[in-house]
Parts: C-alpha cells; sequence; structure tokens
C-alpha cells in the first residue's frame, strides 16, 4: 500500500523557515509525538539536528487511531516503513513505541527539557489538550511548540474528536506565556 507523506503535503512548509533557527547547533532536544512513517523525523535529523550531539525522541504507537484515513491502513507496515526511513539516524534517535500519554507521565523515560516539541499524536481534543499540557513544561524558555492538524475535521463532524478545540484551549489556558509565530493549517509558539 502507498502511504501519503503527511508531513510533505501540510507541516514542511511551517518547519523550513520556523526551525530553521535551530539548525546545527550542538546538543539540541527535540521531542515529536506521534511519528506516522517518519517523513517528518527524517527532515528534521537530515536538516536540523546535525550535531552528533543533538536527539530527536518520536512517540508514538504505532497502532493508528478512529480516523477514516486510518482504516485501510495496516500500522505494522507503516512502523517497518518507518524504521526502514530513520535506521542510518539510529544514533540519534530513540524510538518509544507507547502512548504518548504513558509516556510523558513517566519521568523517568524522558529527559527534563526539549527544545521543540511537535504534538502530533492523538487527534482528539482531549488527547492533544492533554500532550500538550504534559509537554509543556519540558519545553525550554525560548523552545517552540507545533501543533498539526489545527484544521482538521473528523470524518463524523464531531469536534470532541478534532486537534482544534484543544490547542485553542491550551492556548487560552497559556496566554502570556508565549509568542504566536504561525496560524495555518498548524499552530506554531515559542515560550516566553
Amino acid at each position: 500500500m502507498e502511504y501519503p507523506n503527511w508531513f510533505a503535503q501540510s507541516a514542511q512548509y511551517n518547519f523550513e523557515p520556523l526551525l530553521q533557527r535551530f539548525a546545527g547547533q550542538d546538543g539540541l532536544h527535540f521531542l515529536q509525538l506521534g511519528a506516522y512513517t517518519g517523513d517528518a523525523s527524517v527532515w528534521m535529523l537530515e536538516n536540523i539536528l546535525t550535531d552528533p550531539e543533538s536527539r530527536l525522541t518520536d512517540v508514538d504507537t504505532w497502532q493508528g487511531s478512529n480516523e477514516l484515513a486510518h482504516e485501510e491502513m495496516d500500522f505494522d507496515e507503516v512502523y517497518k516503513i518507518y524504521e526502514d526511513k530513520t535506521k542510518k539516524f539510529i544514533s540519534n534517535l530513540q524510538i518509544v513505541r507507547m502512548s504518548t500519554f504513558d509516556w510523558l507521565i513517566n519521568p523517568v523515560a524522558r529527559i527534563p527539557s526539549y527544545d521543540f516539541i511537535y504534538v502530533d499524536a492523538d487527534h482528539t481534543t482531549v488527547g492533544v489538550l492533554l500532550d500538550a499540557e504534559l509537554s509543556w513544561p519540558l519545553l525550554k524558555s525560548g523552545g517552540v511548540m507545533a501543533f498539526d492538524d489545527y484544521t482538521w475535521g473528523h470524518h463524523t463532524g464531531d469536534p470532541r474528536l478534532e486537534p482544534k478545540v484543544g490547542i485553542d484551549l491550551f492556548l487560552h489556558r497559556h496566554t502570556g506565556e508565549y509568542e504566536m509565530l504561525a496560524v495555518n493549517d498548524q499552530v506554531w509558539i515559542r515560550k516566553h
């Protein structure tokens, strides 16, 4: 089966200008919640996390979710594609195959702070809000957080199954704690 490159279709246009300031810096730590086939991972590792001490942590169940686009996907195959794409970066990559919630509530499993956090796992309102709230304290001052799928709609039309309400609630709860960098198909903020 052919799997879409959603990163190139709807995210890369933000990554290029908004992460450029980090390119090649020493000892960066990036966290990606939701990795799918690894297209964003490869792009970050090839273009930004080029220092040998920089690290990307990808957290994903690789089990899919209650989305129409996921119904025909074989997520064991999706994970194999991810592994094949990222294998040459394994020295700079931590792969965590579990729920973002379980990983984020376990302080032993993670490092204390990140320069960039990409929230793109559970697309439900509650899921995205939990991922954002649990990872926000891990983002360094001056660090960047990005939310994917801001304008995405669930096939049922139920707003509780969409990220936008959760993202908006997070932004409202943290008013004054960040600078808005972009609002389009995604939301990008820099933490004060």
